[in-house]
């Protein structure tokens, strides 16, 4: 987009959503002007003149006529669904690198083979699966001979085994020269050989793991730009611009991807199927929907609990209100979860990755109060520190970054910012207040002043408030830590700033990561107890 660009869409398709954005030139600057959501089913065309004729109601000269709204400029990204793989290695530790690039590539692993001789009768099994995407065959240079042989052994037996499948991918991950017959060259692919490096680290087989699954997945979608790419793109355009650190999280329906970067440049990155809202598995493994329950407060039968995460599977779009937004939160935690341990089993584990800015992405908030959904993103992305937290409501962070040159899309995250990013508000999480081995521990204080009056605190350990910062303001916090360390500091007085938002400042002085009580009931009242606070004014 340039200078002299008008009025123009932003289109996200995802796999069972879509959002859209009409945005546009006022007094200088681009604003969004309207913006929507509907289910993938219904044709964008129509959702784009929705767009243009409501603007048109209001105040037609904003956009200008709206008879030419069809030749209006768009930027479009589109997100496919996971891509389904079986893995074959001849050794564990190879087996084990090829997986790690492929899950922070975005893939779905539906089966495993990491040994010289495996079981043909379930390795034919998983391969002729119709779900399965592509078989994929690793190898590496530098090991021992006898797992070089046993690859070269394994690599003619997938292609004999995919020749039953006229729609099978076959991947080659490393130094395999032959060709296995009966694969035509649309089927065949070779891939670079796995490396040792971190999931959410840069590495060329998981660059092109991620290239390979859009291809696939997209096969029978138009062409467009890969959402999760593109979405990757904005949020280190956005830590570039404001020169902060910014964790960007993004949970889908099929899939979730986490980004962090700095005024630098981007950090760390993946995507995950795992960490979708409301994966496949909960159809049939009841195991998958226990682990999404022991985050929902909703009393009752589990029976009926796991039937009606089952019909959110099924219907994404309905109930988004009373039991429905309830399951859709523990969901959403549970997501977190998963996208959270697989990003620290992988990454770093120095507390280098704690963001300034928290950007939250994807369909998966979009149902929730704000304060709702700050809670549900500190509680899976623990980390001690002070955070601003924003939403990209409107979904326009990954059509921005579709854009090719970084200072238009610079100029128009700078527009836009107030428009398309919505303040949900801060967290203060202090880090697990312990004792000291006094029998009266000295609990810190803290000073909350602001706009609106002040306050007075004690941080004791375990609890959790909400306290009121709409839009706009600021709070002054003024910490004594007491006998604990806050923040990292212990024994000396700290100050910060925070900035409100719709879901107001929370205080968190719970553990990290977050111990939940072993028993039901148990477990259900304390989260009955830190959500009390985030339903108030809506309907749940």
């Amino acid at each position: 987009m340039t200078q002299d660009t008008a009025a123009f869409f932003t289109l996200d398709r995802g796999t069972v959503g879509t959002t859209a954005a009409l945005i546009a030139p006022v007094d200088g600057r681009y604003r969004m002007l309207a913006a929507a959501s509907a289910p993938s089913a219904l044709d964008p065309e129509s959702i784009l003149e929705d767009l243009a004729w409501r603007v048109a109601r209001t105040d037609a000269s904003v956009a200008g006529s709206m008879e030419g709204w069809r030749e209006w400029s768009r930027l479009e990204v589109h997100t496919g669904r996971p891509p389904r793989a079986v893995l074959v290695a001849a050794s564990s530790e190879t087996g084990e690198l090829l997986e790690r690039a492929f899950v922070g590539g975005g893939w779905s692993v539906v089966a495993r083979f990491f040994e010289p001789d495996p079981d043909l009768i379930a390795f034919g099994e998983a391969c002729l699966d119709p779900q399965v995407d592509a078989v994929i065959v690793g190898g590496r240079d530098g090991v021992e001979e006898a797992e070089l042989e046993a690859a070269r052994r394994l690599w003619p037996r997938t292609g004999a085994l995919a020749r039953y499948r006229d729609d099978l991918a076959v991947i080659a991950c490393g130094p395999f020269a032959e060709r296995p017959e009966g694969i035509p060259d649309g089927r065949l692919f070779s891939l670079p050989a796995p490396d040792p490096v971190p999931l959410t680290a840069e590495s060329m087989l998981r660059g092109a793991a991620q290239q390979m699954g859009v291809h696939l997945a997209g096969r029978d979608e138009p062409a467009a730009t890969d959402g999760r790419t593109a979405l990757r793109t904005s949020i280190a355009s956005l830590a570039g611009m404001l020169g902060n650190r910014v964790d960007g999280i993004e949970i889908g329906v099929a899939a979730g991807s986490r980004t962090l970067a700095g005024a630098e440049g981007e950090s760390s990155h993946a995507a995950i199927a795992a960490a979708g809202l409301l994966p496949s598995s909960l159809l049939e493994d009841e195991e998958a929907g226990d682990a999404v329950l022991r985050w929902c407060t909703l009393p009752g039968d589990p029976a009926v609990r796991q039937d009606g995460l089952r019909e959110l599977v099924l219907h994404p779009w309905i109930a988004t209100d009373g039991d429905g937004v309830h399951l859709r939160l523990a969901a959403l935690r549970a997501a977190l979860e998963r996208l959270e341990g697989i990003w620290t089993s992988s990454a770093a584990e120095d507390g280098s990755d704690a963001a300034d800015v928290l950007v939250l992405s994807g369909g998966a908030f979009a149902a929730l109060p704000p304060a709702a959904a700050a809670l549900a993103a500190i509680e899976g992305i623990r980390r001690t520190g002070a955070v601003s937290i924003l939403h990209d409501h409107a979904g326009v962070l990954a059509p921005l970054g579709a854009l090719p040159i970084e200072s238009d899309r610079r100029r128009l995250l700078a527009d836009l910012m107030d428009d398309c990013l919505l303040p949900l508000g801060s967290a203060l999480l202090t880090g697990s207040l312990g004792k000291r081995g006094r029998k009266e521990p000295v609990f810190g204080t803290m000073h909350i002043s602001s706009a609106l009056g002040e306050e007075h605190l004690r941080l004791e350990p375990g609890i959790l408030r909400l306290i009121d910062l709409p839009p706009g303001m600021t709070a002054r916090l003024d910490i004594d830590p007491g006998d604990s360390p806050v923040l990292g500091v212990q024994g000396r007085r700290l100050s910060l700033d925070v900035r409100g938002g719709l879901g107001g400042l929370l205080i968190d002085t719970r553990s990290i990561p977050l111990d939940l009580p072993t028993g039901a009931e148990q477990r259900r009242s304390a989260l009955e107890a830190w959500e009390a606070p985030v339903w108030v004014g809506s309907d749940r």
